[in-house]
C-alpha cells in the first residue's frame, strides 16, 4: 500500500472523529496544494486543528505517535496522516476557520485552509527537493490555478508571523509571481 493510499484509507476515520468531536480542523500543506492546483503525488495528509485543542487531539487519537511537542504546537502521526494542533505562530484561528471551504480528497469532502494561508505557509517554509519537499513548486502551481487572492487577508496573515522580515521578503516574491501570472494572461490572446 502506497503512502497516499494508506493516508486516504484512514482519512475517513480521522474526519469522522474530528467532526464527531465538533473540533475545527482543516487539511493544509501538500494535500491542500493539490486541491488548489498542484499536480504531484500525495505523500501524506496534513491536518491542522487549533493549538488549544492539542489535549483533545491526543484523547481522540490515543494510538497516534507524538512526533513533536512545544507550546503552541503538537504534531501527531496517525497512519500516514500528520495531525497538528497549531503551527507555532500560525494557527487555525477564527479568521482562518471562517474561510474554510470543503473539497473532495480521496472521495471524502474535507475542510481545506484558504489558498492564501496555504500559499503563505508553503512560501515561508520554502523547502525544496533536497529536503524531499516541493514548497515553492506548490506555491507557483497554486498561484497559477486560483482565480484570485485576497491580498489584504494575505498581508494581514503574514503580519501575524514571528519572522516579520522573512514574511516581507516572501510577500514580495509572491507579488512578483502574481504579477508575472497577470502579465502572461494579458499577453495570451
Amino acid at each position: 500500500m502506497t503512502n497516499e493510499s494508506k493516508a486516504l484509507a484512514h482519512l475517513r476515520e480521522v474526519a469522522a472523529k474530528l467532526d464527531g468531536a465538533g473540533m475545527p480542523w482543516a487539511v493544509f500543506a501538500g494535500a491542500a496544494a493539490g486541491v488548489y492546483g498542484a499536480d504531484r503525488p500525495l505523500t501524506d495528509v496534513d491536518i491542522l486543528v487549533p493549538a488549544e485543542n492539542g489535549e483533545r487531539l491526543t484523547e481522540l487519537f490515543p494510538d497516534a505517535g507524538v512526533l513533536f511537542q512545544q507550546p503552541g504546537l503538537l504534531h501527531l502521526a496517525f497512519h500516514g496522516i500528520d495531525l497538528l494542533a497549531g503551527l507555532g505562530t500560525a494557527d487555525l484561528d477564527s479568521e482562518m476557520a471562517a474561510r474554510l471551504t470543503r473539497h473532495e480528497l480521496g472521495g471524502i469532502r474535507v475542510p481545506v485552509i484558504p489558498p492564501e494561508d496555504n500559499i503563505l505557509l508553503k512560501a515561508m517554509w520554502g523547502r525544496g527537493a533536497e529536503q524531499g519537499k516541493h514548497d515553492w513548486e506548490d506555491v507557483e502551481a497554486m498561484m497559477a490555478f486560483v482565480p484570485s487572492l485576497d491580498w489584504a487577508y494575505l498581508r494581514r496573515r503574514a503580519g501575524m508571523l514571528d519572522e516579520v522580515e522573512k514574511a516581507q521578503i516572501v510577500l514580495g516574491r509572491l507579488e512578483q509571481i502574481w504579477l508575472q501570472r497577470q502579465n502572461t494572461e494579458e499577453e495570451t490572446p
